[in-house]
């Protein structure tokens, strides 16, 4: 189901586009974008649409919808959604300005994962307004050409913007959490960094801060975009690179001193990572 009040002043801008073979391969790529100046009777109800949708509003206020997630968006206020779901979005003010992309592209999914991590959708407030807004009306500006160079251009825009979503949204993170994550995340880290050699646990790690397994497993992942023990396997494997580069030890010997259980356990979690057995990468590096 579709339904479509496109209720704008004729001063608005949209522009759409046909992305070529080469433009799909790119991280990101543009199909729609635009500048309205929407009336308060404008909203576009969807079941489905095939890209990703990036909202940003410059004057006063939306309301969007994604499943049972209702997200305001004052001045200043940006949101990303996944068009592949059921959503909804209308003015609730006289007139609602907001600028606006649909895209999709290889990059898109990740970034979104990363920014949205429990899933639910959530509006983010953009500290430098006047900053974002340029380097969205310089996607908007752009996407009206459709050569090589302009569909990387449009890439490595989309690829700013997104990030700044995403770094916003990472902050706004740590202004909600009273209690100080950055400082136990860091705490855990150098932990592992001191002791990766000894067989260590998540209690381990977490014995000297007072929250709970769950709530910290969250915040290293969010933080370090893996879990605690996946940081100290990552930590185990790349000490175990620096010794089949630089010494004539065993793999044996390396597994023991990484802090690996036996050799067979090493050989599994280091091909895992990197597509080899250790004395195959020692090879390559000999």
């Amino acid at each position: 189901m579709r339904k479509y009040e496109e209720s704008i002043s004729d001063n608005s801008l949209w522009i759409t586009a046909t992305p070529t073979p080469f433009a799909k391969t790119l991280p990101f790529y543009i199909s729609e974008t635009g500048h309205f100046m929407a009336h308060s009777d404008y909203k576009i109800q969807r079941d489905t649409h095939d890209s990703f949708l990036l909202i940003y509003t410059v004057s006063g206020q939306g309301s969007l919808q994604t499943g049972n997630n209702i997200v305001q968006l004052p001045k200043g206020y940006c949101v990303i959604i996944d068009c592949h779901m059921p959503h909804e979005y209308h003015s609730i003010s006289d007139k609602w300005e907001f600028l606006w992309i649909h895209f999709s592209g290889s990059g898109t999914a990740p970034l979104f994962d990363i920014t949205y991590p429990s899933g639910a959708v959530r509006a983010v407030s953009m500290k430098h307004a006047e900053d974002f807004e340029d380097r969205i009306n310089s996607i908007i500006n752009e996407a009206r050409q459709n050569d090589i160079a302009a569909y990387i251009h449009l890439s490595s825009h989309m690829h700013s913007v997104f990030n700044a979503v995403c770094l916003a949204a990472l902050e706004n993170d740590k202004v909600s959490i009273k209690h100080n994550s950055a400082d136990d995340v860091r705490m855990v880290v150098e932990y592992i960094e001191k002791n990766y050699r000894s067989s260590i646990t998540i209690n381990d790690m977490i014995q000297h801060i007072h929250v709970s397994k769950y709530h910290f497993i969250r915040r290293f992942s969010r933080a370090m975009g893996i879990t605690p023990y996946s940081y100290l396997t990552n930590y185990r494997i790349n000490m175990s690179k620096m010794l089949l580069r630089s010494t004539n030890k065993t793999v044996s010997e390396i597994a023991e001193e990484c802090g690996f259980l036996d050799t067979s356990n090493f050989i599994t979690h280091f091909k895992k990572h990197t597509g080899q057995k250790p004395l195959q990468y020692r090879r390559d590096f000999s």
